[in-house]
C-alpha cells in the first residue's frame, strides 16, 4: 500500500467536504442541485490540488472518478433524508462510504501504478530531510480535528437539542472554537506521552460550566456527551492517521 496517495486523498476529501463547503451550501445542497453541484466543484478543486505533488494522467483520471462518485453519493443522501429524519446516522454513513472510496481507488493505485513526487518536491523532502508520510499524516490529524470533529459533534448531538449560549453566560458561538484548541491541545499532549495533562484540561474546561453542570441536569449530559466525543476522535484520529507513521 502507498500511504502517500492515501494520505494526500484524505487531505483532499476534507477540505473539500468540509473547509470548502460554506454554510450556505451545507444547508441547502439538499435542497437545491445547484448547490449540490457547487459544492461536488470545489470539492473536485481541493481533490484536484492535493494530487499535484504526485501528479499523473492516471492519479488525475483517479481523482476526478472520486469526485464524480462523491457528488452520486450525495445526490442520494439528499434524496434519503427527505424520506428518513435520521440525519446523524446518514452523515456517519456517508462520510464512511466516501473515505472507502478513497481508501479502494487508493489500494488501486498501489497495485496498479508507482506513484513519485514530481521533482521539486522530491528535491524539497530531500532537501530538508523529513519523511514525507510524516509531514502528511500530521496536516491530516490536524485538519480532522478542527472543523470536520466539530460539525459532526454537532450533528451527532443534534438529535438531543441545542444548547446555546446567551450574553449573560458568554460569547455567542465561541463553543467551537473551544472545542477545537481543546482537541489540539490534547493532541499535543498525545504526542508528548502526558496523557495526565490531558484530564486537567478538561478540568479546566469543565471549571467554567460548573454552575450549569450542577444546576441544568439536561445541559451536564449534552455538555459530558460533547465532551467524550471530542476527546474520543481526537484519540482515536491520533491512533489511526497519527501514530503510524510517527513512531
Amino acid at each position: 500500500m502507498d500511504y502517500k496517495i492515501l494520505l494526500l486523498l484524505l487531505i483532499g476529501h476534507f477540505i473539500g467536504d468540509y473547509y470548502l463547503q460554506t454554510d450556505e451550501i451545507a444547508k441547502n445542497k439538499n435542497k437545491s442541485t445547484s448547490q449540490l453541484i457547487k459544492h461536488c466543484l470545489l470539492y473536485t478543486v481541493a481533490m484536484l490540488i492535493v494530487i499535484i505533488p504526485v501528479f499523473s494522467l492516471e492519479i488525475l483520471t483517479v481523482s476526478i472518478a472520486i469526485s464524480l462518485i462523491h457528488f452520486i453519493v450525495d445526490f442520494i443522501k439528499s434524496k434519503t433524508k427527505k424520506i428518513e429524519n435520521r440525519e446523524s446516522k446518514i452523515y456517519l454513513l456517508d462520510q464512511l462510504i466516501h473515505i472507502l472510496i478513497i481508501i479502494g481507488f487508493s489500494i488501486f493505485i498501489s497495485l496498479n501504478l508507482r506513484v513519485n513526487y514530481i521533482i521539486p518536491i522530491k528535491n524539497f523532502f530531500s532537501l530538508i530531510n523529513i519523511n514525507d508520510l510524516k509531514v502528511l499524516s500530521t496536516i491530516l490529524t490536524v485538519i480532522i480535528i478542527m472543523k470536520p470533529a466539530s460539525i459532526s459533534i454537532k450533528i451527532i448531538l443534534s438529535k438531543y437539542g441545542t444548547f446555546t449560549d446567551d450574553e449573560k453566560e458568554g460569547f455567542p458561538n465561541t463553543g467551537a472554537l473551544i472545542g477545537q484548541l481543546e482537541r489540539f491541545i490534547i493532541l499535543l499532549m498525545l504526542t508528548q506521552g502526558q496523557y495526565a495533562a490531558i484530564g486537567f484540561i478538561l478540568t479546566a474546561k469543565s471549571v467554567a460550566r460548573y454552575k450549569k453542570i450542577v444546576d441544568e441536569a439536561k445541559f451536564s449530559e449534552y455538555y459530558l456527551l460533547g465532551t467524550f466525543l471530542s476527546t474520543f476522535i481526537v484519540i482515536v484520529t491520533y491512533l489511526l492517521v497519527f501514530k503510524p507513521f510517527n513512531s
